[in-house]
C-alpha cells in the first residue's frame, strides 16, 4: 500500500466525520485524534509507529455499533497502515 492509498482514505473519513450528525463531541475529539496520530507518524516517519495500526483497529471498534461506515473506514485505513509496516 502506498500513502496515497492512505492519504485517500482519510480524505473518505474526514468526508466522513463532516458529514456524521450523529457523533457527540468526545467521538468527534477521540477521531480526530486518531487522524492526528497518523498524520503525525506519515509526516515524522516516527519509530512508534509499530502499534498505530493496533490503535486505529481499538478505535475503529469503539464505533462498530453506533457509526458501522465510520468503522469500515477505520478499518481500511488500520489494513493500509499495516500493510505499509506502520
Amino acid at each position: 500500500m502506498s500513502h496515497e492509498e492512505l492519504n485517500a482514505a482519510l480524505e473518505v473519513l474526514h468526508r466522513e466525520l463532516a458529514d456524521s450528525q450523529n457523533l457527540d463531541g468526545a467521538d468527534v475529539d477521540q477521531l480526530r485524534a486518531t487522524v492526528g496520530e497518523i498524520q503525525a507518524v506519515l509526516d515524522q516517519k516516527s519509530g512508534q509507529s509499530d502499534s498505530l495500526s493496533g490503535r486505529v483497529t481499538r478505535t475503529a471498534k469503539t464505533f462498530e455499533q453506533s457509526h458501522p461506515v465510520l468503522t469500515d473506514s477505520l478499518g481500511r485505513i488500520a489494513d493500509i497502515l499495516q500493510q505499509m509496516g506502520i
